[in-house]
């Protein structure tokens, strides 16, 4: 499966609280840009002041929501092909709850082996700070991430990143917004 990432800043901001329908009406050029080119919307993370968003898609090809932001003439920060390393899976989750994003960049490269071999250290620190990991969006080359969690507060992951020593561009709180069954049989 393939998967895509998109980085968007909006201004004006998203009203807030963002909502499910506040979400799709936002985002409702983009729905017949996606649909044409059978790529399916998976979640969406909005910032709770509605100025950020990262949305996850399963995709047919590489450039496939590239081609759809671009059509639907709606701007971007960067989109990108990822692999998702599923802890749990975010369809699960109520929509509209709080999860905390971090934005990572790796020197060297991450890799599944340096993440699997690095759990045991991070599972103390989740354990201690009373926090799960969700999933990571990882860059095919490793170079680049977006971790999601389930935590009390963005400084808290901030202080996950600090004990074990990864430097990390940004943290910040999000709402889920995620596809309806109905959604998928589009």
């Amino acid at each position: 499966m393939k998967f895509g990432i998109s980085e968007v800043t909006f201004s004006p901001t998203v009203p807030a609280p963002v909502t499910y329908d506040t979400w799709r009406q936002a985002t409702q050029r983009l729905t017949p840009c996606t649909q044409l080119r059978q790529i399916q919307w998976l979640y969406s993370l909005v910032s709770v002041q509605g100025d950020r968003s990262v949305c996850i898609y399963q995709i047919p090809y590489a450039d496939a929501v590239r081609e759809a932001y671009h059509e639907a003439e709606m701007p971007f920060q960067r989109v990108w092909q990822a692999e998702l390393w599923l802890e749990q899976d975010p369809s699960n989750f109520p929509q509209g709850c709080s999860l905390i994003i971090a934005e990572v960049k790796y020197d060297p490269p991450m890799t599944k082996a340096i993440y699997e071999s690095g759990r045991q250290q991070v599972e103390g620190c989740f354990q201690e700070l009373d926090m799960q990991h969700i999933f990571s969006a990882v860059s095919p080359d490793g170079t680049h991430s977006v971790c999601v969690f389930s935590a009390a507060s963005a400084e808290d992951v901030r202080s996950l990143y600090r004990k074990i020593g990864q430097p990390f561009q940004q943290v910040w709180k999000a709402t889920l917004i995620r596809s309806t069954p109905a959604e998928f049989a589009l």
